[in-house]
Order: C-alpha cells, then structure tokens, then sequence
C-alpha cells in the first residue's frame, strides 16, 4: 500500500493506540435535543468533493457513534440517531477523497461534510440542526502521488490490506495485564499477562471479498486464548465469526477463517488475546519504539490477484512478514511488537500446561439493518467546513446498536496508589479552592462542591519562601470526617528575592530547611511542585541567574537539599505553562529524570479555538513543527505522569465553555493514557473559570463540570489509599 494513501491505518506507536481506544464520543448532556443526522456515502470518481451525475452510493458502510451504528443501504444513505452533539465516525477501507494527510479538514465541495482526524473519518452532527453529512469516498488506486490526472480515478478491483495493532491496558506496574511500567507504550508484558490485539482487515478495493483467510503469527512462549468481534472499531455486521485450525510448533502459524464477506470499502475487527506462558522469552528491553523483540501478526493469504498483495501460498511458510511496528509492502500483512518482562504474576492467573487453540469466536452479537429510508431534504449548499442546514423527514429510523465501550468503566475494585501517587485505575480530579469573593479557603472548598458534588482528589495551594506546611487548616480540609482523604498539592517558590542561580548556590538553603521540617511531619506524601511556571521567567541572556540552565540547576538542588535532610513524602512535579511560544526553553528547564517525579503544565480554554478537552490537553501547531505539549512531554520522559496543574474553561472569552468539558472524561481516557491528574483552576485570577459563576455560561459550564467530576474514570481510585 501507498504509505501516503493511508486514511487509517498505524503510522507509529502513537497512532496505533490512539486508534485502538476506539470511537471517541462527545458525551451528552442531560436533558439534550435529540434528533438525527443522515447523509450519503459516495463514491467521488473524479475526486472533486462533490456529488456529480452518475456517481453512485457506496452501500454496506459503518456509520457510528457512541451510542448507535448503522450501515450505509443500496443508495449510500444513512440515517443515525442524536443526542446532544456526537462524533460520528464512518469505518470503511476506502480514502476520503480531497484529503492527501493524516489530518485534514471538511471540503472543499459541497458534499464533502466529513474531515480525517488522526486517520479517522469523522464529523460533529448536533442534534438541534439534524445535519447533513454526506462523504465522498476513493477506493485504492494503482500507483502513488500524485493522484492520477486520469478521470474517473483508475480503482484496484481485488485489494485487502491487514492492519494489527498492541491495545492499550489499564492499570498499574504489577496489577494489570502489559503494564509493568509507568509507560503504556513500552508494552511490557509479564508471565501470566493476557496482552489484547486488535486486527483490522480492510476491503479497499471495487469487489466484495468472501471467506477471508489467512495465519496469525503467534511470538514464542504464547498461546491464542480467543478472539472476539470488535465494537470500537466495530466489526462489520456482514463479517462474521472467525475459525482456527492448529498451531504449527515449527513455524508458530495458526490458520484462520472468516465466515461471511466484506463488501467493498468495508471494514472487519476482532479483538485477539493471547496469554504468556511460563517458557515465554524475557527480555529487559524496556523501549516505546523501533523493533519490540517479540511480534504478534497477521496475514491474508485466501485472496488470489489482490493489487498489492504477494504470491504467498496457501500455507503461507514462504511469506515474508512486515517488519514490527510499521506495515510492510505487501499490505495483506502486518505486525506489531511487545517485550515480555520479569513481573507480577496476577494472583488470579492460572497457567495451564497445555491449551488448545480456540475453535470459534462468536458472530457479532448486534446487527443493523441498512436504513430503508425515504428522505425529502431541503438543502442551503455552502463552502464552508459546517454541514449544511437540512430538514430531513424519515418514514422508517435505523435500528441502532447498544452503547460503544468508548463510555468509562464502572468504577474499579482494587485499584491500588503507587508510592509517587499514580492511580493504578483512571485518574484523579482536584481543584484549588479559592472562595469567590476573597473569603477563606474552607468557603472556597464548600463552594466548589456545591457544584461539582464530588469531593476533590487534589487541593491545591500556593506558598513560597520560609514557611511550614502542610498547615493545620489544610490538614483538617484533606481529611475531614466522613470525607475521603484528598491528596496535597502546593506549588512552593523557594524563594522571590533570589535568582535562580543564587537558589541553586545555597542562598535559599534555610528556606529549604523550613520547608522540609514541615513535610517532615506530615504523615502522607505530598505533590510538591518546585518553582511553577519557570517558561513565563526565563531570561536566556548569560549572568542573568534566570536563564534554563540556571532553573534545571535550581531545581536539582532543591530535590538534593530536601533528599539530604531526609525528606521521604514530597513526590517532586516539574511544572511549566506549556505555551507553544514558549516551546524552545522546555528542554533546557527539564531537571532531568532522576528528578523528576511527575510532568505537569497549565493549559485553558480561553476561545473557541479549544472546543473539547482533546484540544486542551494537546495543541499541535504544524506550522511551528510542535507536537503539542503532551506529545512533547511523553516523548521527551516516557513512563512519567502527566497531570494539569491548573486548567480551567474561561467564561470570558469562549462562548460555548460547556462544550468543551462534554465527553471530556471518554476523551481523556481514550487518547491520553499518561494524563493521571487534572487540578482545576476555580477562580478569577487572570481567567474567569469558576463553575459557580452566576451567569448563564457560568451555570451551563457547573452542569457540565458537575458530570465530568462525576464520570467513574475520575472516580475509579480512592486517594485514602494513597501512602
């Protein structure tokens, strides 16, 4: 396949696990319009973004959301049903056409509603204005880019590609399966875990591909436990269960087949899980990319003049397999890459000497039926990237399928708080308490959870210099009486009449002293976030005493200072705004890791330029060639926690703030795994993001933060287990 060509599939680690997350979905808010969206999957000969006369429906496509799923019917139309605003999100082999990137937006034509999102084709349908949404759609094409000048575009009659990616666990080191460090993309697994794959096959040719067949490639010391149809992605209803023959010892192969077909552009998933057996290889590579040193993979082998498939025969022992973690040309196969580590052995997992393989998966549990539909539309054609305005009258709805698994799970039992204050499960939710008309701290607290109705995970509170706390009050707040306890969080300047440099001299040390004594005797351990926010007071000129170096070197003495005088309980959080401009000093703050216990940085919502929380917590700018803030941090320090030390939605400047906490909880968990701490930002101060705020957006954004807070992600971990 044309790497370039690629709509969805796994460009690198970080894609593969964003998308084997599944769906991500706009949450709804209660009471919400309901109505629904409808549209037209077509194919786009001549790749102009708009429907012309002769280009027909592509039928026996998936069009989902979080809570329904239809198919597309002999005509390409769809109808869904919607509550609130939903992500829908259509799974098909087939490219946008109008699209030459991994992300791109609506458009430009009339009839291209639809952008690419992380190799996704998804829209925003809202309820309140039953949209519109048609997609125009290519399948593959002989050859690479440029697109071919010929029209209609030239099409692969018979092509399947194969896409495997590792899913991402849950958990802490030593309590789930594949997470034995703090970094879900090392893919670490241990003797006894049951790491889960998902395999994707894809029709992205012009024919319907019946009785798929193929191998898996099992890596040494695992056995196949099962396999299961997808729902995120779900698997498509025509495709049905899967069959095994017997592993061959010598080549680690076992044979499969799909029962049913795949129509064109249509996509099959199944969730495959293997168990590590007590004669499996361990290994002490700990890395998150290049060649993991055990492969798990798949190839099709059943498909005779595929146009960019091989000459494999039907045992495939002659096959060369794709290289671990990229796909390979030929695209009917591809591997993904784990390590098998000295861990853990889960007290409940039984190692059996010998298994057989599984003969069967179970057929899909829900089937929709294609929409029989009449559709009357009244449309306003436009050229923007919004759907047009449509009123769709429908004679006969899509029966849809049960909610997605993109919803949080309910919450966990177990769940364990490492001794730097992880949460094995989901992630904690804090907040600083500052009262709304400047009273004290415990009116700010009760203020807070009036609205949000949850008690925070985190207080937050700001010191500096010489004082002593964890004080009284803040103790008696952090564990009040038939309360769980909340954990304490204080960012603490050691000093403000010195420069970085004199910090790091030893001119703050009885600051230091003072501070530590307090700790001391604290009886919990505490986040201390050393000297906040250094990018907003870099002065990169030398003897300034505030240039990178100098803070790097500041805060490295202070974690010596405090580790001298035997303090045990401060968890050490390295905290930066994460401005984009400010960009080219993070480097050089970054103490290093040996210092660093968590990364944290303080991002808002302040326009509409942040709709969601997905654009929160990650802002890539490709004109500046930055990843965004979270994709920095995990690749500069892979394993370390990430939290939002402040973060809040200002009231002032964005003119939709509930929005952007709707489906936040779904969003956070599906795409940011190393996100464990969000602190909210309840004040005034600079930003306007209480939520309790008297006005309209004020109490539209309390509604909203209330179920947020609510969500059994941010509740799945009690912080009274914390050490």
């Amino acid at each position: 396949m044309h790497a370039s060509k690629v709509v969805r599939r796994s460009l690198s680690v970080a894609a593969s696990i964003v998308l084997v997350a599944g769906v991500i979905g706009f949450g709804v808010a209660q009471g919400a319009v309901t109505g629904t969206a409808s549209g037209t999957v077509y194919r786009d000969a001549n790749n102009n973004g708009r429907r012309d006369t002769g280009e027909v429906g592509v039928a026996g496509i998936v069009v989902q959301s979080p809570s329904a799923a239809t198919v597309t019917n002999a005509s390409g139309q769809w109808v869904l049903k919607v509550t609130g605003k939903e992500r829908i999100e259509v799974l098909t082999g087939w490219y946008r056409s109008q699209c030459n990137a991994l992300t791109c937006t609506a458009g430009p034509g009339r009839d291209q509603d639809f952008r690419v999102d992380y190799q996704s084709i998804v829209a925003v349908a809202d309820a309140a204005k039953n949209p519109r949404l048609d997609l125009g759609l290519l399948p593959d094409w002989p050859g690479g880019y440029p697109i071919s000048s010929k029209r209609p575009i030239p099409a692969n009659a018979v092509d399947v590609s194969v896409r495997t990616s590792f899913d991402k666990p849950t958990g802490a080191a030593g309590v789930s399966n594949c997470y034995r460090t703090t970094d879900i993309n090392n893919r670490a697994c241990a003797i006894g875990d049951r790491p889960t794959f998902t395999l994707r096959i894809y029709n992205e040719g012009t024919k319907a591909l019946a009785s798929l067949g193929g191998h898996l490639q099992l890596p040494a010391g695992t056995t196949l436990v099962g396999v299961a149809a997808s729902t995120a992605p779900r698997n498509h209803p025509s495709a049905g269960a899967v069959t095994f023959g017997s592993l061959d010892a010598a080549t680690r192969r076992v044979p499969f087949q799909v029962s049913g077909s795949l129509p064109p552009a249509g996509l099959a998933a199944y969730v495959v899980t293997l168990r590590i057996d007590a004669n499996a290889p361990l290994t002490t590579t700990l890395q998150t990319s290049g060649t993991f040193p055990n492969s798990f993979g798949a190839r099709i082998t059943s498909v005779s003049g595929d146009a960019e498939g091989d000459l494999c025969t039907s045992n495939a022992t002659t096959c060369a397999w794709g290289t671990t973690n990229r796909q390979a040309t030929p695209d009917n196969s591809d591997t993904v890459g784990f390590a098998i580590v000295a861990g853990k052995v889960p007290t409940t997992t039984t190692i059996p000497t010998t298994t057989q393989a599984p003969t069967t998966t179970q057929a899909p549990t829900t089937t929709t039926q294609p929409p029989t539909t009449t559709t009357t539309t009244t449309t306003t054609t436009t050229t923007t990237t919004q759907p047009p305005t449509t009123t769709t009258t429908t004679t006969t709805t899509t029966t849809t399928q049960p909610p997605t698994t993109t919803t949080a799970p309910p919450p966990a039992t177990g769940c364990t708080v490492s001794a730097i204050l992880v949460p094995s499960c989901g992630a904690w939710l804090g907040s600083s308490t500052p009262a709304r008309n400047g009273g004290s701290v415990e009116t700010g607290l009760a203020e807070y959870e009036a609205v949000a109705q949850n008690t925070p995970d985190i207080l937050h509170y700001y010191k500096s210099g010489a004082v002593t706390f964890p004080t009284s009050l803040e103790r008696n707040l952090a564990e009040r009486p038939g309360k769980q306890r909340s954990l304490l969080l204080y960012n603490w300047k050691p000093s403000q009449s010195h420069t970085w440099r004199q910090i790091a001299d030893g001119q703050a040390d009885a600051n230091i002293a003072t501070v530590a004594a307090g700790l001391k005797a604290y009886p919990h351990k505490v986040f201390l976030n050393i000297f906040h926010e250094p990018d907003d007071n870099v002065v990169e000129t030398a003897g300034s005493g505030m240039t990178t170096a100098d803070y790097a070197d500041m805060y490295r003495h202070v974690v010596d200072e405090m580790r001298r005088l035997g303090v045990t309980n401060a968890v050490f959080v390295w905290n930066v705004m994460g401005y984009d401009g400010w960009r080219q000093y993070f480097d050089g703050l970054y103490p290093g890791h040996n210092y660093v216990d968590w990364i944290c940085y303080d991002p808002y919502a302040k326009d509409n330029l942040v709709p969601d929380m997905t654009r929160l917590v990650n802002r890539p700018k490709s004109n500046l060639g930055w990843p965004g803030f979270y994709s920095w941090a995990t690749a500069k320090a892979p394993g370390k926690p990430i939290m939002l030390c402040e973060w809040g939605v200002d009231l002032l400047t964005n003119t939709d703030p509930a929005s952007v906490l709707t489906g936040g909880p779904e969003q956070i968990q599906a795409q940011y795994p190393m996100l464990k701490a969000l602190v909210y930002w309840n004040s005034i101060d600079q930003v306007n993001a209480r939520i309790d705020d008297p006005s309209a957006k004020g109490v539209a954004l309390g509604n909203a933060y209330r179920q947020f807070a609510a969500a059994p992600y941010f509740n799945a971990t009690s912080p009274s287990a914390a050490p």
